[in-house]
């Protein structure tokens, strides 16, 4: 049998020779996709289609900036960018030399204030 999937049987009654075969074909091909397809099967990629950094490229230069356990980043942040943070209930923290996190807020009139966290990273 093929591998080629024919069309659809016109005129021809289900359940015949021509019916089964084309069901067949189709079962196996349904089958074989749920499977999985093998990056060694895709062809004709775009060229604006690139491939995803391997994990040698987490936190080297050029690389890209590997997320910890958590989900954040372990690398420093360097913008000449804004940052903007657009809740009212979480902000810049920082640790103390002490331990202590704190985080800071502002209000409607520019006035910001700070407040302890504890030792427990948020």
């Amino acid at each position: 049998m093929s591998n080629l999937l024919p069309p659809l049987p016109q005129g021809a009654a289900p359940g015949s020779a021509y019916w089964n075969d084309w069901y067949e074909k189709m079962r196996t091909l349904v089958n074989n996709t749920l499977r999985g397809i093998a990056w060694t099967t895709i062809t004709g990629i775009p060229s604006n289609v690139t491939n995803a950094q391997t994990t040698a490229e987490k936190n080297v230069v050029n690389g890209y900036a590997g997320l910890n356990a958590v989900s954040r980043i372990t690398k420093g942040v360097d913008t000449t960018d804004d940052i903007i943070t657009d809740s009212i209930t979480k902000g810049l923290v920082m640790k103390s030399p002490n331990g202590h996190y704190w985080r800071s807020a502002i209000s409607n009139l520019g006035v910001v204030t700070w407040t302890d966290l504890g030792t427990t990273k948020p």
